[in-house]
């Protein structure tokens, strides 16, 4: 059994640009919340986050998800371990291109996402850009971030290391790699990393409007002391609210239990 926690909300931004996805369904809305429990051996959820500076960035972030059910259907031959892997995420980009880069008006539409594939006891998580999956584990409340920031700052850490006493001009806050509809943009990163999750393990997804309103610190936090996930997302929700909501925000939790 897994149970699965999700909301989203607009936050002061005048459009909704993320999507979350639990299974088949794909969620755009200014104000959701869900809950229930599901009896799978096989379960996808994702967050996706339209590029607010790109053209259709709420077409992007909705397609991406929906693209992505698809080609897992229709593609598990590219499964890893019975996995997805990277290769189901660049089907994904094509069709993202196919579909929006022949207008104008949506040519260059850009989303992140970051999607977990749970089979069994077996996870695949992969990203793209900003969005990130944390996994609590519950026999020691440990919290470890499973997925890797694709900005132009991650990548200036890698090569000149991490300093606590330097300040980095808010352009390196920008993306470094996201999908994009166009079809010379296939070359992007893509994350992916395998874990076991256990029972009453936690895994958690959220667009940036969560990490970055809360920071980094106190969402771990969170997570790490909130071990219900209703708890947890209501908590998150109240709290993005509190510190203004700046940016559209969106958490899919799901726990495995016997």
């Amino acid at each position: 059994m897994i149970e699965v926690v999700a909301c989203s909300g607009r936050g002061i931004s005048p459009e909704q640009q993320d999507a979350l996805a639990v299974g088949p369904g794909v969620v755009q809305s200014s104000n959701y919340w869900s809950h229930a429990s599901v009896d799978v051996d096989e379960l996808l959820i994702a967050v996706a986050d339209g590029v607010a500076s790109s053209p259709a960035a709420a077409r992007a972030s909705r397609l991406s998800l929906t693209y992505l059910h698809a080609v897992l259907l229709e593609s598990p031959q590219w499964c890893v371990d019975g996995l997805v892997t990277g290769r189901h995420i660049r089907a994904v980009q094509q069709r993202l291109s196919a579909r929006l880069a022949r207008s104008r008006a949506s040519y260059g539409a850009s989303t992140t996402i970051v999607a977990a594939h749970l089979v069994g006891a077996r996870v695949a998580v992969l990203n793209v850009g900003d969005s990130r999956a944390y996994l609590r584990r519950a026999a020691s409340s440990d919290v470890r971030l499973i997925s890797r920031d694709h900005t132009e700052l991650a990548s200036l850490r890698d090569e000149i290391g991490f300093r606590a006493d330097m300040e980095y001009a808010s352009i390196y806050e920008a993306l470094s790699d996201c999908l994009i509809a166009d079809p010379e943009e296939a070359d992007f990163a893509i994350n992916r990393q395998t874990v076991d999750l256990g029972i009453d393990d936690l895994l958690v997804l959220c667009s940036d409007g969560v990490h970055d309103v809360l920071g980094n610190v106190r969402w771990t936090e969170l997570i790490a002391k909130v071990e219900d996930p209703v708890l947890l997302v209501k908590q998150a929700r109240a709290e993005v609210i509190a510190a203004g909501a700046t940016d559209n925000f969106s958490v899919v939790a799901a726990r495995r239990f016997a």
